[in-house]
């Protein structure tokens, strides 16, 4: 009995170690990460306007650890050419306009809102009906709960999956941009539509990133966990873009170009 005590004590000891060193790794990372993007922050810096533009797609910005502030990624050109290709099918301007003229003016949000909405009621559904979307939202809504401290209230206002789209028209239109597909005044087009569209729907950055998270869920069948400490970080953190801007833009647009 004794021996096994001291297994079961050394296999503990191994574990809570390999724990510290997971999460030390971990805070390297993301220091590095914040260094390089601060780094490209001066080196590419933009005016606030265009900054608070941009924030409308701060969620998939930092999930893919690029500065939510600037157009230019660390990224390099051929893997973001091939991303966008074998995600997307983007592969020349006219299937990058097809594709943020489809975000913008229908997206996912055409066919799942009535599924949120329907979620939201209580109603269920099969798999053969929906897929693991049921499965996904009521994840996401627990996780987003539990994690960010959000309540049922949090959730009342939210019948629409639209930040999902616009969040990602931002992100397409700018690597639509880096590569070539679009010019800069055609990116910053789009990026503005979509941040007008979202200034317009959306009363706080919270309502946006929950509507995010749950088109993730119910649209794309995903796990929002990959995606729930950057919005953890844009809504708390005081120097975070989403901190910076408010949801809001005014109404009169300012000239982007």
């Amino acid at each position: 009995m004794k021996t096994l005590l001291i297994i079961v004590g050394i296999i503990a000891a191994i574990v809570i170690l390999l724990i510290i060193g997971l999460i030390t790794a971990s805070k390297r990372i993301e220091k590095k990460n914040k260094k390089l993007r601060e780094e490209m922050e001066m080196a590419n810096t933009l005016p606030k306007e265009k900054q608070h533009l941009l924030a409308y797609g701060a969620n998939l910005s930092l999930y893919r650890s690029e500065s939510p502030r600037i157009l230019a990624v660390k990224v390099d050109y051929e893997t973001l050419k091939e991303g966008l290709s074998a995600s997307w099918d983007v592969s020349n301007t006219e299937e990058a306009v097809q594709t943020l003229e489809w975000l913008l003016t229908e997206g996912h949000r055409t066919r799942y809102d009535q599924l949120l909405i329907a979620l939201k009621a209580g109603q269920t559904f099969t798999e053969d009906e929906v897929g693991k979307s049921q499965e996904c939202y009521e994840t996401a809504q627990e996780v987003i709960m539990k994690k960010l401290s959000f309540t049922t209230s949090d959730f009342d206002q939210i019948d629409t999956i639209a930040a999902w789209d616009f969040d990602r028209a931002v992100n397409i239109a700018r690597w639509s941009y880096i590569l070539g597909y679009l010019t800069e005044e055609q990116a910053w087009g789009y990026i503005e539509r979509a941040a007008d569209a979202a200034s317009q729907l959306f009363e706080s950055w919270k309502d946006y990133f929950i509507s995010f998270a749950f088109g993730r869920a119910i649209a794309y069948e995903g796990d929002i966990y990959d995606i729930l400490w950057n919005g953890q970080k844009l809504l708390n953190e005081k120097d975070s873009i989403w901190n910076e801007f408010s949801i809001k833009r005014s109404k009169t647009k300012s000239q982007v170009i």
